[in-house]
């Protein structure tokens, strides 16, 4: 097959050529004067690598956690949503009840983005975050560590934890053991502690600044050692909401190889892509408003409602940023971390993965492994209609 755009998106920069693809594969880029015909002609669209989530509860109406009945059903329409937005690849952030089913559909045909293994943020989490209920958290046991990793059958890649409640320490040297990624979230801890516990195993610092102690001129949070600490992945809320765009700026700007650690993430939950309105989740009442917040009456937020593609528009209009440097983080960091070797770039021999955007950032078609996952003329009616009631 033979795709030609004016503006690929290529490690080196921006390139006017044909991508030739063979069995899923990048085989080849093509001068464009040199190709009579192609399959695709994309014109001035433009081709960035697909996005890599590795941090998200749910998208289009559907959720990963719950009692719904049919979980099939959600985690397919979940997958396929996320292709909607440009995702190619994913975590899905699940609830213990979803993690067997997402497993065995790992091992199906996927019209979707396809999961690269499951992520658990909690249950043990400490710190709720500005405007948040302390409702405490559970105790950690050993059989329930367990329980967690048979039931992702070999597929849990990352667990997100507060090193400062009682047994953490061994439940990330467990985790480890297994050779699942632990992850610095929601946590009290000062800037001397968290610094310790990354030691422990700690090689991701979960949606960074968000849900962390800050920075203060004489007292360094945990926000300051996950910036300052060289061997930590970081992945961000870029949507500008979540974290100040000047926030953004500066956090690149501390982190040493920022290019190389940040991972662009989106948090969404399944009030993404809703209208704007009043809705009811996770036992509270929430509004979505005009700027894309979702809000508990309190004020809280409920994670994200913009995917990572307003990430990747917002880095660009409003801090400046060139593509092929935002999609290092939202594409080739997160691949490099959790092991997806043949993805996260456009080079020769890598999964053709693919978003093909407008201007404005539309997601009009996402190709995965050479194959059109989500075509914006044709897919209609994604969002799930039960949320809506």
């Amino acid at each position: 097959m033979l795709i030609h755009s004016k503006r690929i998106i290529i490690p080196e920069g921006c390139v006017d050529a044909v991508i030739k693809i063979e069995n899923g594969k990048i085989v080849d880029f093509l001068d464009a004067d040199s190709v009579n015909k192609v399959d695709v002609e994309l014109e001035d669209n433009i081709v960035i690598p697909g996005i890599i989530d590795t941090h998200n509860h749910g998208t289009m109406g559907y959720s990963l956690s719950g009692s719904n009945k049919d979980i099939e059903k959600d985690v397919r329409g979940y997958l396929k949503g996320l292709a909607s937005q440009g995702v190619t690849a994913c975590l899905p952030t699940a609830s213990v009840e979803y993690f067997s089913t997402i497993a065995d559909v790992m091992n199906t045909e996927i019209d979707g983005a396809i999961p690269l293994g499951i992520h658990s943020e909690g249950p043990y989490l400490n710190r709720v975050g500005e405007k948040g209920i302390d409702e405490g958290y559970p105790d950690i046991e050993q059989e329930y560590l367990k329980k967690m990793v048979d039931l992702a059958k070999g597929n849990l890649k990352l667990v997100a934890i507060a090193p400062e409640i009682p047994g953490a320490k061994k439940a990330i040297e467990y985790f480890t053991s297994q050779d699942i990624r632990c992850a610095f979230a929601h946590s009290n801890m000062m800037y001397e502690e968290a610094l310790e516990s990354f030691k422990w195993g700690i090689t991701v610092t979960t949606h960074t600044a968000n849900v962390m102690t800050g920075i203060h001129h004489r007292k360094m949070g945990g926000l300051g050692a996950c910036l300052l600490d060289d061997d930590v992945y970081n992945e961000l809320i870029c949507d500008g909401l979540h974290v100040s765009n000047n926030m953004i700026e500066l956090m690149f700007r501390v982190k040493n190889n920022y290019l190389d650690k940040f991972m662009m993430v989106s948090d969404s939950t399944t009030a993404s892509g809703a209208p704007i309105g009043k809705y009811s989740m996770f036992g509270y009442d929430v509004t979505i408003d005009e700027e894309g917040f979702c809000l508990t009456d309190t004020g809280r937020l409920m994670g994200s409602t913009i995917p990572v593609i307003g990430g990747i528009k917002n880095l660009y209009n409003n801090l400046g940023l060139e593509l092929w440097d935002i999609v290092k983080m939202s594409s080739r960091n997160p691949a490099k971390v959790y092991g997806a070797k043949s993805k996260g770039t456009l080079e020769v021999g890598k999964d053709a993965d693919f978003v093909v955007i407008d201007d404005n950032f539309k997601v009009l078609k996402t190709y995965r492994e050479g194959r059109c996952i989500y075509d914006f003329k044709k897919d209609k009616d994604l969002f799930n209609p039960n949320f809506l009631k």
